[in-house]
């Protein structure tokens, strides 16, 4: 299936499959893992760096009532931004250059970079977390558990930090 939303992908005869973008039933196995695997080392960290306790700054706009519209968006934003920033410009930086670290730095700083306006300490964590969603996206081939698992901490904060 060639894609008419990437002209460009469909313009080189690629698909959203390279994207990673099927379902199958271990992604459900995979999301868990990578949360796990993000929530064992936040620990680590926070155990050893206790500064890295810092609340998110700036984030009054997410502090508000649960609206259908906001949910919504928490909803579809994990889909929006892993498919951009993760699927198709890790693919589109392998496509260029080559190495896979470089996919992998490129992605994590452009998602990290977006995230500072929380404060640089909670970017630093958000940075850790894009850097895990890379390292596995680049060897895997896979988006589907990446989007469950940002779409899970997106609605975790979203219930968290309603009526706050």
């Amino acid at each position: 299936m060639k894609s008419g939303i990437c002209p460009d992908f469909a313009r080189q005869g690629r698909s959203f499959k390279e994207l990673g973008w099927t379902f199958k039933f271990t992604d459900i196995g995979h999301a868990i893992l990578l949360y796990l695997c993000f929530y064992v080392l936040e620990i680590v960290l926070v155990l050893f760096v206790p500064h890295l306790r810092s609340e998110p700054e700036n984030i009054g706009f997410l502090k508000s009532n649960i609206t259908l519209f906001y949910f919504l968006f928490i909803i579809v934003n994990p889909f929006f931004e892993e498919l951009i920033v993760r699927a198709y410009g890790i693919t589109e930086f392998l496509h260029f250059f080559k190495k896979e670290e470089i996919a992998v730095l490129a992605s994590t700083l452009i998602q990290t970079s977006y995230h500072l306006y929380q404060g640089a300490v909670p970017a630093i964590l958000n940075g850790l977390l894009f850097f895990i969603f890379s390292i596995y996206f680049a060897k895997k081939r896979r988006i589907i558990p990446i989007i469950l698992v940002h779409g899970f901490l997106d609605i975790y904060a979203m219930f968290q930090l309603h009526g706050t």
